[in-house]
């Protein structure tokens, strides 16, 4: 049947029709082209998922093993990389419109394997608790469990599990994935295991451990260490988990995880401090990739990001990935796989051949398009993807390394970068799972599948004063500050350093009355009210039901105290408002608390702190606490001037606000406290209540010094007492006269010696009539007496373990006790206890006040470390007894210590008969800071610089890679102070770059006994350095020996000058840089070169120049 045929008008309205149709459909048809093609890309990213990362998880505890054929180990860092991955595949299945159920798949994968690492760790809560008290590798949570069961599989002393990154990478995934809608936290006591999360890595600061690739310091001898990459996980997990609450949008406040922001800062503090470093021992790592960029973004100071990510790529990169550290031997040919650790100088032979790691250039690539630099990720995505290879089924996976066959290991030793590298097999242990969740997310973020903001709902790739603004009742990390150049944000802040609230509170009317009179406001605890004032530790007794969980044994949050950052906020606890006040303001037995000049430094120290380190949302508020004691004396003009201060607005330079309580808890920074409950708690601190005025408050330390008492036995000696009977030391106690406190002092110590503290005079026990003698004499300011009775009674300062603590923050040891009877350096953080059984252990008998005055000194050292650190420079141990001898020198050269003067003229004028004991704590204080700082050094000879900077331990700033250039031109290595360096194996075992070989040589040199002998073989060493790199063609053919080298140097100046003492070097010590005649420097200098021009010394030095010209400046092992 034929088909009718069309007329022509037919003709044309179909031809318009079908137009018409097509201009409708059109736009409909591309975008279903558009949609399939992206359900497509999404579909191929799903079965990598599924193929890659799926097939191998466990289908009990929901781990991932490390390897696809390993069914028996499931690692936890391994885990959390394969549960983002899928969870970010989730994100990507939920911008379609039909997942087919995908999304609900991934992402409940993603919870079961957080899931699972949560209840693996929840079955060693024991440990956990345990943890918080001593921080242990014997005491970790293990990183790595059984694979089907949960248990744990290796002991500590098996397998190296203390990695403080792997628990803060955990928190982080959870904030991430919880902000994404994801649900993994269910019940209340999950939510205070992780709290109690939160309390295990807050002391990483403190904490040495085995860092991300599980063998702690370069050597892999089973030695934890400090690990710049930890620090910066545990950083940014603090950051994240702040008032965050664990259960999502629709948790209670119940669930809601507070971070001690004291802790926070000292980890922060450490973390860059140590960088652009990675430890002692590696002076870079590629571990601080993932720390500085995706995931963790720890810091975003631009400076300090460049220096530590250049310093890395320059001494890591290679074609076919990142090296892990320099001279690392995993999977290279050369490693003995047997053996669990390596040998004491096997390391060597990992040189130049360290295998090389495709999945940082994921990292980079995930990194720089975050920060939004597509140039770099599409620079690094690509070498990744040229260096996959395939497995038995073709599918493409980034190997774990490439490394250097076995035959050409020689070859690319002579000349690094010459040689193929080969991947590791995949068909042997199956594919690297860790490597393929890079890729998966590298690959999804790339091709626009999922968003910045979806694959970081915190935004912890953006500046936190960029993030948007999340209102919050608890209080939360919020603007990363920029000291210099304050601008007005768009959320109305100030960035740079914020406004310090001040609130003044008289602990009586009468004072209140009396300062009004000088025109100062202040308020006493009955007109605050309903507000309180609290002690910190009473507000310390409330948090210890942080985290609290009976059913699992955990007992909150550890007693430890609450820093000046803590102290700034307001809390509402119990439906009541508190203000707390710091802890320089508690009644302390410490002699140093009598010294009203020490509060006033350390007030002002406190708030120039809280100003530059508060992070948080809201003003500080910073309670000052003004008790009789302190404001009335001959301190008074002191203590008005800072009140003043704060009243105009300004104290040394920082913005601070004086105002009425109420008026400043509007602008306060508040904290809610909803985790107690007030019948709960026994308190056994008090608020601060108002002191009645009729009655007056009581002394502190006794009574006013009256101004006519006159010491009548400043004279006597510990030894005119001890010889006496026990009658004749009963009458001498007895007697009890005020202006022979010394002698009964004396008397008390001797007979307490014979029996004990508990032995009775007149019904009294020694250890009483002891303390009375000491608080009178700190009342009178006594200070050599009251030193003398606080070491008798064991005294301590309240704050001992922490002041270590910020020395060691800042890359520095500290050496107590003295020489003469017994040095000990601390090395990592220590407790209290064990710190002051060091301390009297370690000083003299005769001198028992050495043990109290190296505690004022510690203290001081801390406090002036973290407002000045540059003054530290060039110093890499303080060593305490040395510091004490250096105050003494001070003390008889007469410098005037420090811009104020802090020395009465009667003492200054007999300064030069005076010794460290007798001054007053705040001058102490200002010695250290004089000596630290070289305040007025012009006025000082040679002799006497060489003498305090040899004290100090201070040296050239460069001056241990100095030493290095030198053993790299002495064949026989190098003596100092008697101690012997080889060149070989330490050059083998050590690199250039890292700061154990600074302590090496440090240690060698604390031998020394004399401090201006220590500072003229710091100047030996730098000229010697200095010929050797002007002349290249000499070198030492011999054992060169320092200490020689100076009496050859002296012997000349001997000869020269025609002296007969060959003993006594001052005269050379003391001469100056102008004298005509020959400094110093020369006659050093021409003793090296009469020692190098010997014949066995003219020879070309074996040194690679070319390696040594790519060293750039920031590699060397500087001491700042």
């Amino acid at each position: 049947m034929m088909t009718p045929k069309k007329s022509r008008a037919d003709l044309r309205s179909s031809t318009k029709l079908r137009r018409l149709t097509q201009a409708y459909l059109t736009p409909l048809t591309k975008k279903h082209s558009v949609k399939r093609d992206t359900t497509h890309r999404v579909d191929s990213v799903y079965e990598s998922v599924r193929s890659l990362l799926l097939d191998h998880q466990s289908v009990t505890t929901g781990l991932f093993p490390r390897f696809s054929k390993d069914k028996t180990e499931g690692y936890v860092r391994d885990s959390i990389y394969c549960a983002l991955a899928c969870w970010a595949t989730s994100i990507a299945y939920q911008r379609l419109d039909d997942d087919r159920g995908r999304q609900t798949e991934l992402r409940q994968t993603a919870i079961k394997t957080m899931r699972g690492i949560l209840f693996c760790w929840m079955l060693q809560a024991d440990r956990l608790e345990q943890f918080k008290q001593r921080n242990t590798v014997e005491l970790s949570l293990h990183s790595k469990f059984d694979f089907a069961t949960g248990m744990p599989i290796a002991t500590t002393d098996e397998y190296n599990h203390l990695q403080m990154d792997i628990v803060a990478l955990f928190l982080i995934a959870l904030v991430e994935m919880t902000s994404g809608g994801a649900q993994i936290i269910y019940t209340q006591h999950e939510v205070s295991f992780i709290q109690n999360l939160v309390f295990y890595i807050e002391r990483t600061y403190r904490t040495p451990d085995f860092g991300m690739w599980e063998k702690g310091t370069r050597y892999n001898v089973g030695s934890p260490e400090i690990h710049a990459s930890s620090l910066g996980m545990v950083k940014a997990a603090l950051e994240s988990i702040n008032g965050f609450n664990v259960c999502g949008s629709a948790g209670t406040s119940a669930s809601v995880i507070f971070v001690d922001i004291d802790g926070h800062n000292r980890n922060r503090t450490t973390f860059e401090t140590i960088l652009p470093r990675e430890s002692d021992s590696k002076n870079t790592d590629a571990a601080l990739l993932p720390t500085i960029g995706w995931p963790c973004f720890a810091t975003h100071d631009p400076i300090l990001y460049d220096r530590s990510f250049k310093k890395l790529m320059r001494r890591l990169e290679g074609k076919y990935g990142v090296k892990r550290f320099l001279r690392d031997g995993y999977r290279t040919e050369l490693e003995d796989m047997d053996k669990r650790f390596y040998g004491e100088h096997d390391t060597f032979q990992f040189d130049s051949i360290e295998c090389q790691w495709p999945m940082f250039f994921g990292y980079i690539a995930l990194t720089a398009h975050l920060k939004g630099d597509m140039k770099m990720a599409d620079e690094y995505f690509g070498k990744m993807c040229d260096v996959m290879v395939p497995t038995v089924d073709s599918t493409l996976v980034v190997p774990e390394c490439y490394f250097v066959p076995e035959d050409c290991v020689d070859d690319e030793k002579k000349e690094p970068g010459s040689q193929s590298r080969y991947p590791v097999n995949p068909l042997e242990t199956g594919h690297f799972l860790w490597a393929q969740a890079i890729y998966i997310i590298t690959l999804l973020l790339r091709q626009n599948l999922v968003h910045s903001s979806e694959l970081d709902p915190i935004y912890r790739h953006l500046p936190a004063s960029q993030r948007p603004k999340v209102h919050n009742r608890h209080s939360a990390f919020r603007s990363d500050r920029s000291l210099e150049n304050p601008v007005l944000t768009d959320e109305g802040s100030m960035e740079g350093e914020p406004v310090v609230q001040v609130a003044l509170i008289a602990e009586s009317t009468r004072l209140q009355m009396m300062l009004s009179t000088y025109g100062i406001s202040t308020q006493t605890p009955h007109e605050v009210e309903p507000v309180q004032i609290w002690p910190s530790w009473r507000m310390v007794k409330v948090f210890e039901s942080l985290g609290k969980s009976k059913k699992m044994q955990l007992t909150g949050r550890p007693n430890r105290p609450f820093g000046a950052l803590n102290t700034s906020k307001i809390f509402r606890v119990f439906g009541d408002t508190v203000l707390c006040y710091p802890l320089l303001f508690e009644v302390s037995d410490f002699y140093v608390t009598a010294d009203p000049a020490v509060l006033i430094e350390d007030i002002k120290r406190d708030i120039a702190f809280v100003a530059k380190r508060w992070k948080l949302a809201g003003r500080p508020t910073f309670c000052v606490i003004l008790r009789e004691d302190n404001v009335v004396g001959e301190h008074f003009d002191q203590m008005l001037e800072l009140l003043v201060n704060l009243k105009n607005g300004f104290v040394d330079g920082v913005r601070v606000r004086v105002g009425r309580v109420h008026q400043l808890l509007g602008a306060g920074c508040t904290e809610h406290v909803d985790f107690a409950e007030h019948d709960e708690i026994n308190f056994d601190r008090e608020p601060f209540e108002e002191v009645d005025s009729s009655t007056g408050g009581p002394s502190v330390l006794g009574a006013k010094m009256d101004e006519c008492y006159i010491e009548m036995d400043a004279d006597v000696k510990e030894k005119d007492v001890s010889g006496k009977t026990d009658y004749d030391l009963n009458l001498l106690i007895k007697e009890s006269s005020p202006s022979r406190l010394r002698t009964q002092a004396f008397a008390v110590c001797e007979l307490w010696t014979r029996f004990n503290g508990d032995y009775k005079v007149d019904n009294d026990t020694l250890s009483v009539r002891l303390e009375r003698i000491y608080r009178q004499a700190a009342a009178w300011k006594l200070w050599w007496l009251v030193r003398y009775c606080a070491a008798k009674l064991r005294k301590t300062i309240d704050s001992l373990a922490p002041g270590i603590t910020t020395i060691l923050a800042r890359g520095k040891r500290v050496t107590l006790g003295v020489r003469s009877r017994r040095e000990v350096t601390i090395r990592k953080p220590m407790a209290p206890k064990e710190i002051v059984d060091i301390l009297f252990s370690s000083c003299p008998e005769t001198e028992p006040q050495t043990a109290v005055l190296q505690q004022e000194l510690l203290i001081a050292c801390a406090d002036l470390i973290t407002q000045r650190p540059k003054c530290f420079d060039g110093v890499l141990t303080i060593r305490l007894g040395w510091l004490t001898d250096a105050v003494n020198l001070m003390l008889n050269y007469g410098v005037t210590m420090s811009r104020k003067k802090t020395i009465s003229p009667p003492v200054a004028a007999a300064a030069r008969t005076l010794t460290v004991y007798d001054l007053a704590p705040t001058v102490v204080k200002d010695m250290v800071t004089a000596l630290f700082c070289r305040e007025n050094w012009h006025m000082l000879s040679s002799l006497q610089t060489r003498r305090l900077n040899g004290a100090l331990n201070r040296v050239p700033t460069d001056f241990y890679d100095r030493v290095w250039k030198i053993l790299e031109r002495t064949k026989d290595g190098i003596v100092i102070a008697n101690n012997f360096l080889p060149q070989q194996p330490t050059l083998s075992d050590m690199t250039q770059f890292e700061l154990t070989f600074a302590f090496r040589v440090e240690s060698m040199m604390s031998e020394i006994g004399h401090p201006e002998y220590r500072q003229l073989l710091v100047e030996l060493c730098v000229i010697v350095s200095t010929i050797l790199e002007r002349n290249p063609e000499l070198g030492f053919g011999i054992k060169v020996d320092m200490d020689s080298l100076i009496q050859r140097a002296f012997s000349i100046f001997a000869d020269e000058r025609k002296l007969a003492d060959r003993e006594e070097m001052t005269l050379f010590y003391q001469l100056d840089e102008n004298e005509r005649d020959g400094t110093t420097a020369t006659y050093l200098a021409r003793a090296i070169i009469d020692t190098l021009l010997k014949g066995e010394n003219i020879r070309k030095a074996e040194i690679n120049y070319e390696r040594r010209k790519s060293i750039d400046n920031n590699d060397i092992c500087s001491i700042s």
